[in-house]
């Protein structure tokens, strides 16, 4: 049996026996997250740990009575353990529950569809990792800088049932290297490699181009006082602000309770700009369509057409709380494999088109200064430059910006690329991360720092 199988297997068996044990008026559901992951860093041009995980975690919500409790368990893939654990979790939960108070939004597992979806995938033989991967950055060798990474490959997989009778199962083969160059002085260019088939011409590509950036990174820095620069944000830049549509953002419950920072968009107080498009899109088959209930979410929805708000992301609870039409978000209502639409800036002309002005290639720090009026503030980071007559000039020293989202995706949005770039999640914490989003790089007028 194949790893890939065995987690099946293992979530199968779960779901089998947690399913079956369940009584008159009660109902579950069941989600699983799974991995079996090689992992390797690097630093200093050479590998300092490498090791491997394997686990399966399950997590089910659990009713009766007009209650509600939400557990979870590691499993082993031995059917004793896990059933044993399984029984342990379930009885557990039916004590706790019956002194909890009545849920009045209690939203019961009504999905009744199955899905089963694998993605196999071309990895490399951990073996030869070290040479794939260290290999071809002695290219950055030549331009002073120290390479820096993570690689994760393997499969991971996530399930979701429920006692309405709804099954899916989801797995892909992936691989993903996060990675960095890293010049003496503490500066360094970041990017990623990420897929399902290793592409050594590809990520050969992505090393090169990395070396003018640290060549430019090496000249003296940029102090520039606070103020408005026109400013370029690259799909990576981008990403950073993608979660604050997750964060307070779209999801109907945040919208009907005043907690949103679109509301003002709801209402039509303030608009976004004709050009600027998102979508939630699960064509890019980077995370499933289920949630944890066992629902399907649609294909493609559409959240904002030409700068108007034209959905919003409803879970089963907002469904039944607000008397909506659920479209299957999760209980946090979270855009998922978020989608912003093209331009017509064509990549290689983008330092021409910026003139003078700020290349932000990276973000960080992200938070809300004025939820009410759309402003968020952060910090640039990494390889961020001071461009001058269409040329990389310096690098800036750090600067915080702080500005409304009604203005970056506004009135102050002149351009966005024709060419978009596909940016993986690369988070490990806890596990795997599965998702990602396609962008394009956005050109803005008068991006505010103040700092």
């Amino acid at each position: 049996m194949t790893v890939m199988a065995e987690l099946e297997a293992r979530f199968d068996r779960v779901c089998d026996y947690m399913l079956g044990q369940l009584r008159g008026g009660e109902a579950m559901s069941v989600d699983f997250a799974g991995e079996a992951s090689e992992f390797m860093r690097f630093n200093r041009g050479r590998v300092r740990q490498a090791g491997q995980v394997r686990q399966g975690r399950v997590r089910f919500r659990y009713h009766r009575d007009g209650r509600t409790l939400d557990s979870a368990f590691e499993t082993t893939g031995d059917p004793g353990p896990d059933r044993a654990a399984a029984a342990q979790a379930l009885g557990a939960a039916r004590r706790e529950a019956a002194l909890l108070p009545p849920d009045p939004y209690q939203a019961l597992p009504t999905a009744q569809d199955a899905s089963r979806n694998i993605f196999p995938g071309q990895l490399p033989d951990p073996e030869s990792l070290p040479d794939l991967v260290l290999g071809p950055a002695t290219v950055l060798a030549g331009a002073g800088a120290d390479f820096v990474g993570l690689h994760a490959q393997g499969p991971v997989c996530r399930g979701a049932a429920n006692s309405a009778g709804a099954r899916h199962w989801f797995a892909a083969e992936t691989f993903v290297l996060d990675y960095s160059a890293w010049l003496p002085g503490g500066k360094a260019v970041k990017s990623s490699c990420a897929g399902r088939a290793w592409d050594p011409r590809a990520y050969a590509a992505g090393l090169a181009a990395a070396v003018p950036r640290l060549e430019a990174l090496a000249r003296p820095g940029k102090t520039l006082a606070p103020g408005r620069y026109r400013a370029f944000l690259a799909p990576d830049a981008l990403n950073e602000v993608m979660p604050m549509f997750s964060w307070n953002g779209l999801g109907e419950r945040g919208l009907r309770e005043g907690e949103s920072a679109f509301l003002a968009l709801r209402e039509g107080r303030r608009a976004l700009s004709p050009r600027f498009h998102l979508a939630q899109d699960f064509t890019l088959g980077l995370e499933p369509r289920f949630n944890a209930l066992g629902e399907t979410a649609p294909e493609r929805l559409p959240l904002i057409q030409a700068g108007a708000l034209v959905k919003t992301l409803v879970s089963a609870r907002s469904a039944r709380k607000y008397g909506v039409p659920s479209n299957a978000a999760p209980e946090g209502e979270e855009l998922r494999s978020p989608v912003v639409g093209a331009g017509d800036l064509d990549q290689e002309d983008v330092l021409k088109a910026l003139g003078t002005g700020l290349f932000l290639a990276n973000l960080h720090y992200l938070n809300w200064s004025d939820r009410d009026s759309g402003r968020i503030t952060g910090m640039t980071r990494f390889a961020c430059f001071w461009v001058e007559q269409g040329e990389l000039a310096a690098p800036i020293h750090d600067l915080r910006f702080d500005e409304s989202l009604y203005h970056l995706f506004g009135d102050k949005l002149a351009a966005l690329t024709r060419q978009r770039s596909l940016v993986p999640e690369t988070g490990t914490y806890d596990r795997r991360a599965l998702g990602g989003a396609l962008l394009p790089g956005l050109l803005v007028e008068g991006f505010t720092f103040t700092l």
